[in-house]
């Protein structure tokens, strides 16, 4: 995996310092031992605000150094004898968790919903392409725009063979919740257009509101050429917008409900998500795959475990399987954290 994995809590190294001075004389001895724990004050990158202005801080901790002062005229013990349980006892307590995980993709990026805080980034601000993952983006746009019940006729699309589509034939009347559900859930392209169209009165215009709506949201990293993701120069994200985004959007429950299905029917057919991982992980419950030539496979993957909910960002996997390996490996490694 390109670049190297930073994760928050930085662990502290304890050094110890020993000075032990022996006066002799007639009639008595003294000494005195002591430690000192030089901390290292670790940035904590804390999660930004979910508003329309987003925003990141940093908080440092900081620990007091563990003291060990003797009386003088007291027995005293050996001094390695009295030090070892003092030092082992600070070692524990600024024990580091374990390293994340490493995976087979470009840039990943885990935050911890609950506790509000990164908990492991790689090129997490790399500007990368996304695939169908930019179909967040598309539908922040649509949920802006509100009417779900909203009819829309569907117009004549131009859809290749080879794109994820649902099957919408020209002059087929659907409300928006509908279209909605089969781009989230099926990767729908041909849904995609309708609803970019629909809104935006053209594709143009829609992808014009997507880049404004980024730029609204702080997403700097965030530049759409399309609604639904295809490669196309100079559109990209990274790992940390997406998160970020699909943090903003879990909060909205007809997204949260849609994200969570492991299909959708149409047309007297079922499909099935997209998202494996709603089929293979305890507590899974969304969010968004995405896959192209440019950008490899990528997804945004949530799980809810006792109350707790963590988003996972996996861009430019080289497989299928890496990239539900990768999701998979990251989440089990951010709900062993404390």
């Amino acid at each position: 995996m390109d670049g190297e994995l930073q994760y928050v809590h930085r662990p502290r190294h304890a050094v110890r310092q020993a000075l032990v001075a022996i006066a002799a004389s007639i009639l008595s001895i003294g000494a005195v031992a002591a430690f000192s724990d030089d901390a290292d004050r670790g940035g904590v990158a804390l999660a930004p605000p979910l508003t329309s202005v987003l925003a990141t801080g940093t908080v440092a901790e900081v620990s007091s150094p563990p003291t060990l002062v003797d009386t003088v005229g007291q027995t005293q013990p050996d001094v390695a004898e009295r030090n070892e349980p003092a030092e082992t006892a600070a070692r524990a307590e600024t024990a580091a968790p374990a390293a994340p995980p490493a995976i087979n993709a470009t840039a990943l990026a885990v935050y911890d919903v609950a506790n509000d805080r990164w908990l492991a980034e790689s090129q997490a601000d790399a500007p990368l392409p996304i695939g169908s993952v930019m179909k967040l983006l598309t539908t922040y746009v649509v949920l802006q725009a509100g009417d779900l019940a909203q009819v829309v006729t569907v117009p004549e699309l131009q859809v290749n063979i080879a794109e994820s589509a649902i099957g919408l034939y020209k002059g087929e009347q659907l409300p928006r919740d509908v279209l909605l559900r089969a781009m989230l859930i099926v990767s729908a392209n041909d849904a995609a257009r309708a609803l970019a169209i629909d809104v935006g009165g053209s594709i143009e215009g829609f992808v014009q509101q997507m880049n404004a709506a980024a730029d609204e949201l702080g997403l700097s990293n965030t530049v759409a050429a399309n609604p639904i993701g295809l490669d196309a120069s100079g559109a990209h994200s990274s790992a940390r917008d997406m998160v970020t985004l699909a943090a903003l959007l879990m909060q909205d429950p007809t997204f949260r409900e849609a994200v969570k299905k492991p299909s959708a029917n149409l047309h007297g057919q079922t499909f099935a998500a997209t998202n494996d991982l709603l089929r293979t992980y305890e507590g899974a419950d969304g969010v968004k795959t995405g896959h192209t030539t440019d950008a490899g496979y990528c997804l945004i993957a949530s799980a809810t475990r006792d109350g707790r909910t963590v988003l996972v960002a996996v861009l430019g996997a080289p497989t299928e399987d890496a990239r539900l390996a990768g999701a998979t490996a990251l989440l089990d490694w951010a709900f062993a954290q404390a």
